[in-house]
Parts: C-alpha cells; sequence; structure tokens
C-alpha cells in the first residue's frame, strides 16, 4: 500500500490511504474512466456545484467519491511486514538494457553494442537513421532513437518493495448518504472488477456492516 511514488525503494503504508478505499470502492461499481474523461467530469463538477480544488493522491489518482464518501475510525490488524522485488514499468533512454524482448532486426546492432564496438547516445550530434540497424561501422555513436521503434514501449526494473500481510481484517467505519450506501454495498458484494488496495497485486475481499443510528 504505496501512497506516493518515491525513488529506489516503496514503503507500504499499515493501514490503507482514503485514497485507495476511494479507488477500491470505484473499482467495486465499475467506474473505470479515463484520465481525460475524469478531469473533464471534475470541471464539469467543480462548475456546477462550485466546489473547491479536487484533492489527489501521491500518485495523481483523483476519485470522483471524494465528496460522497467520509471514512472514519480504522482499526488496524497486526500485521507483518516484509520486502521482495516488484517489477516496475518505465520509460526512458534506459531500455535496451531493461527490455527482454524486442524485434529481430534490432539484433545486429545490439550485440555490436553489447561487444563494446558501437555506443548509444541521445546526443544531438548522434548517428540516425533506420539503415544503422544492419550498417554502422565499429566505433559509431549511434542515436538511441534508432532503436525506439523496435521495442516495447515500457521497459521493466526489478524495485525492492514493502508489503504488509494483515493477520486479521481491517475494519472502517464509513459515513455517506443512504442512496449512495446501498449502491457501495449491492458492488461491494457483487463486484464489477477485482478489489486491490494499493497496488494491483493486493487483492482482498470487503464486506459491509450496515449501523442504524
Amino acid at each position: 500500500m504505496v501512497a506516493k511514488m518515491p525513488g529506489k525503494y516503496y514503503r507500504s503504508q499499515p493501514k490503507p490511504t482514503d485514497h485507495m478505499l476511494w479507488g477500491m470502492l470505484e473499482n467495486a461499481l465499475g467506474w473505470h474512466i479515463s484520465d481525460v474523461e475524469r478531469k473533464q467530469l471534475f470541471a464539469k463538477l467543480k462548475k456546477q456545484h462550485k466546489l473547491k480544488d479536487v484533492i489527489g493522491s501521491g500518485v495523481g489518482y483523483q476519485s470522483l467519491l471524494q465528496w460522497h464518501v467520509r471514512f472514519g475510525v480504522v482499526i488496524v490488524p497486526p500485521l507483518m511486514h516484509y520486502d521482495d522485488l516488484w517489477t516496475q514499468h518505465l520509460k526512458g533512454k534506459n531500455f535496451p538494457g531493461g527490455s527482454r524482448n524486442y524485434d529481430a532486426q534490432a539484433i545486429p546492432i545490439m550485440n555490436a553494442e553489447r561487444g563494446k564496438r558501437i555506443k548509444y547516445s541521445d546526443a544531438g550530434s548522434a548517428k540516425k537513421g533506420a539503415a544503422l540497424l544492419q550498417d554502422f561501422e565499429e566505433g559509431d555513436e549511434i542515436h538511441i532513437g534508432v532503436l525506439r521503434p523496435h521495442f516495447p514501449q515500457y521497459y521493466s526494473s526489478p524495485t525492492p518493495r514493502e508489503y504488509v500481510e494483515p493477520t486479521g481484517n481491517y475494519r472502517i467505519t464509513v459515513e455517506t448518504s443512504p442512496a449512495l450506501l446501498e449502491a457501495l454495498q449491492a458492488a461491494t458484494n457483487n463486484p464489477a472488477a477485482p478489489l486491490y488496495l494499493g497496488s494491483n497485486d493486493g487483492w482482498i475481499e470487503a464486506s459491509w456492516q450496515t449501523i442504524q443510528q
């Protein structure tokens, strides 16, 4: 349950943040809305209802439920903490060393770079052109963009990440309207998508208990 995107180590929270809980409920409801559509909805809501600035999470997620669902007391069970490697998907100029799969056309130039017969660069003076995949000379400085079309859009980077494993149940009080409570309870019992907290491998089971006042 990582609340921010740090550097080389991802530290977990002992309990889910409000944004994690809102995201879990939106998954249950089936609210899988693109970033573009979500920004358009927020702009419309702010204008119609004169809302204050939208509150975002540490990773940029903004929930449509934030004005309608409030979380109160959180009871945290005993936790087991451990570290494990997590595969992070990145973009950048280091993709040749991080991608396991690439087009066979890139094999000659990849072998040449590994044999230190050429080198990659993102400098403006580096050589460019698709023909360089096959037609290069020893000592050439090849622009990294020559390889880009022949590699996946993202590359993998194993990153140490902290995980928490609860030995019991989290118990969280929720305040919302009666109509939304009914919708959320039905969605939690029969979710439109798998429920998770934090990373998408943190699958959970959730249930509701309605308290009448």
